[in-house]
């Protein structure tokens, strides 16, 4: 007897040791997986919003961000902010953007700063949900940078010593020529939030580096994700200590790990070298370690031997003093209360196993009653194990549809009828007692006798509420975008797409998921379309094309694509519906659109476009302005010098204008001496100014023949849903007063 009171006083010191030993073992993976999770999210998101520039940035024009209009320019310090949004509805919502020089009014470098801007509402619901990242912020290569959450410009602006930082140099293109998503090493806040390390991503426009999206953490925030009971440390590839689950890192000083560990240079060496994901003997230490995919890091916990030792043996003495009462009194039992014992310590050993794993367990007898439940499982159903006990497993357990709230049917009931196992799918909930709700995924399985005979069923389930909502923020992130959208994997099959494509091409998401985007190519074009996505495997970058795409009602449209091959094994694109571009492209080629004499457009052209820019700027609500310029005493040209020095002058004319106006603006000759432009996004003071640049650039031009030749110029911008014909009565009329004010002058409609 006294031997077998040594085997177990000696099994349950080895089996309370093993248990300390999984408990760091646990405790360090939950770490591990909450920091693993931070980093994946983190680096989607970069990636997203990445993804997301280039392809903005490669279209032609760009949607001008509400925020635009906001930015002031400080002749003082030959800069500008955005310190006037404060006091608007925006205050609360936006970063600061702050940068160099004059504020840009056009072209790729406005493109670029309404980019910048249009971050902000990608960084204001990340940072809702993540409030321990530090700054999310986009530096340009132009010169300015946008600041997530708001900072005043007094207290932090852009400057040129910013791109010699590391969260900007590790992203650039000579030191990541890669372009990928980068890690820098530890380094102080240039806005005094401390140590931090930031993940940077390199935003371009075809291949011309235009700047980095930036997000910080700081290294006290980091410590805080892996505190617990345990010593912890992440370091990076220098043996750099990014966080330390103590906090007795310096807000301002790098620190090593030999910093904390009395362990020689080679002893740490071969810490580094352990396998990973597992618990280890290193010297007097038990150690778990891990690395991780999309970060330079490890992290390593750590537990003294001596401490395992000590807890266990503390736990053990319980049992040695009960097995030495137990032996005093052995006399006085007999055989059968011996048994009883032993089989009661059996009991007590499966429900201490049932309830140390980290799952709910519910367990049932053959009539499907509830007999035990562990802790996790009352906390998720709301009922306690004394409640529980006895009633039919499916008046504890609420179970139901995450897509259609409808009950899904008893597992266990299932089990006791069919013999099978039952796995659940990832769209259940289960709604408390209390009415909280939560995702899970579970299997329910049978408890089988010796003698073959089902004695009741064990449901097992876990919460996957955050699994699940993180699904659900990509698939939102994806319908956010009005164009289509879609996630593809390395086979060119779909993997995500948004619902556009469901109301562009009629089929349902589920049915595109899964299957070959070339399932749905016009067999003619399929042959581009795989050369084109093979050209994009081997040279990377964005490729643009377009392809005929079939409906769900057999007909075919012209999806116009924009893809990128993602570091990893996924590709993203973006997509529109191009059918009625093209036709309409095909109907202008049918008819004159150019003035034969400049080469400009005519007449005929602006009234095949003019309803498409105007139903456009009513959608999008942005502004259009029209200006007509007509040249002054131009008869007198002709009548003194004929014909075809004036068809010269008006040649000049028309190239003086093309190499003012914007790509985007439309330029006609009307006929005559008369020149319309159509300027798109444009209001009436930038409609003044750009008339004003063309009426200088007309004055100041020295015709070798006639000498100076001047212009009157009538502009407006349209109001709303006001038809063309008003509003160019409007222009014309303002050109009317332009030549009553003595001619070579800029009148706007309102003045």
């Amino acid at each position: 007897m006294i031997i077998l009171i040594f085997f177990v006083v000696v099994f349950s010191f080895s089996s309370k040791y093993d248990s300390l030993i999984k408990d760091f073992e646990s405790t360090a993976i939950s770490k591990e997986v909450r920091l693993r999770e931070h980093v994946q999210v983190s680096s989607n998101l970069i990636k997203g919003i990445a993804i997301t520039g280039n392809i903005l940035l490669e279209q032609e024009g760009s949607i001008e961000s509400e925020l635009y209009r906001y930015l002031r320019y400080v002749p003082v310090k030959a800069s500008y902010n955005l310190d006037a949004v404060v006091g608007t509805q925006y205050e609360k919502r936006v970063g600061n953007l702050t940068g160099m020089g004059p504020i840009p009014d056009s072209g790729m470098n406005k493109d670029e700063i309404n980019l910048a801007l249009q971050c902000n509402k990608i960084f204001n619901s990340f940072y809702e949900k993540f409030p321990d990242v530090a700054w999310l912020y986009y530096t340009s290569e132009n010169g300015f940078i946008n600041m997530y959450p708001w900072i005043a410009s007094k207290d932090f602006s852009y400057s040129d010593k910013l791109k010699t930082v590391p969260f900007y140099t590790i992203a650039n293109p000579q030191n990541n020529p890669l372009r990928k998503s980068v890690w820098s090493p530890v380094y102080l806040d240039e806005a005094g939030k401390g140590l931090m390390i930031t993940l940077s991503e390199p935003i371009y426009c075809k291949d011309t580096f235009k700047g980095v999206i930036s997000l910080d953490l700081t290294n006290a925030q980091l410590s805080k994700i892996i505190t617990s009971e345990y010593e912890s440390y992440l370091i990076d590839d220098t043996d750099t200590v990014l966080a330390n689950s103590r906090h007795s890192i310096s807000d301002h000083q790098v620190m090593k790990i030999s910093d904390f560990l009395s362990l020689s240079a080679s002893d740490i060496k071969s810490m580094k070298e352990l396998k990973m994901n597992t618990v280890q003997r290193f010297g007097g230490y038990y150690i778990y370690a891990a690395a991780f995919n999309n970060a330079p890091w490890k992290i390593f916990a750590l537990v003294p031997v001596w401490l395992i030792a000590r807890d266990a043996a503390a736990a053990t003495i319980p049992i040695l003093l009960i097995s030495i009462l137990f032996l005093l009194s052995m006399h006085q039992i007999d055989k059968r209360k011996i048994s009883e014992k032993l089989l009661n310590r059996e009991k007590e050993l499966m429900e201490t196993t049932l309830f140390s794993i980290n799952e709910g367990i519910i367990v049932t007898d053959q009539a499907g009653n509830i007999t035990l439940m562990n802790e996790i499982a009352e906390k998720f159903t709301g009922w306690s194990n004394e409640e529980a006990y006895g009633k039919q497993f499916d008046t504890v357990f609420h179970n139901f549809n995450i897509s259609n709230r409808a009950r899904i049917s008893n597992p266990v009931k299932q089990v006791l009828e069919t013999g099978k196992n039952v796995n659940s799918e990832r769209t259940i909930g289960l709604l408390s007692r209390d009415g909280s709700e939560i995702y899970i995924l579970g299997s329910a399985a049978g408890i089988v006798s010796n003698t073959g005979k089902m004695t009741g069923v064990v449901v097992s389930f876990r919460d996957i509420t955050k699994e699940y909502e993180q699904e659900k923020e990509i698939e939102g992130f994806l319908n956010v975008n009005l164009d289509m959208l879609c996630v593809a994997d390395a086979e060119f099959n779909f993997h995500k797409v948004n619902k556009m494509f469901e109301e562009i091409l009629g089929y349902k998401t589920e049915e595109l998921e899964g299957r070959s985007i070339f399932d749905y190519v016009h067999e003619d074009d399929i042959a581009a379309t795989r050369e084109v996505c093979g050209q994009l495997e081997v040279r990377g970058g964005v490729a643009t094309f377009t392809n005929r795409y079939r409906c769900k009602d057999g007909a075919y449209k012209y999806i116009e694509w924009h893809s990128q091959i993602s570091v990893g094994k996924f590709n993203y694109s973006s997509a529109r519906d191009v059918t009625e571009k093209l036709m309409m492209e095909e109907n202008l080629r049918r008819i004159a659109i150019r003035d034969e004499l400049t080469g400009l457009y005519n007449r005929h052209f602006l009234d095949a476009v003019i309803e498409e820019h105007l139903a456009r700027s009513d959608r999008y609500d942005e502004p259009i302005s029209m200006a007509l310029l007509d040249l002054d005493h131009f008869k007198k040209v002709n009548d003194t010098w004929g014909h075809p020095v004036g068809d010269e002058m008006l040649k000049l004319i028309a190239q003086i204008t093309e190499n003012i106006i914007r790509s985007s603006d439309v330029l006609v000759r009307f006929g005559g001496e008369e020149f319309a432009v159509l300027m798109p996004q444009t209001s009436l003071n930038g409609a003044i100014g750009a008339s004003e640049k063309i009426r200088q650039a007309i004055e100041v031009n020295n015709h070798p023949v006639t000498g100076k030749q001047t212009a009157s110029f009538g502009v407006a911008e349209r109001v709303k849903n006001e038809s063309f014909a008003s509003w160019y009565q409007r222009v014309d009329e303002a050109l009317y007063r332009a030549k009553e004010a003595g001619r070579n002058c800029v009148v706007a409609a309102d003045q």
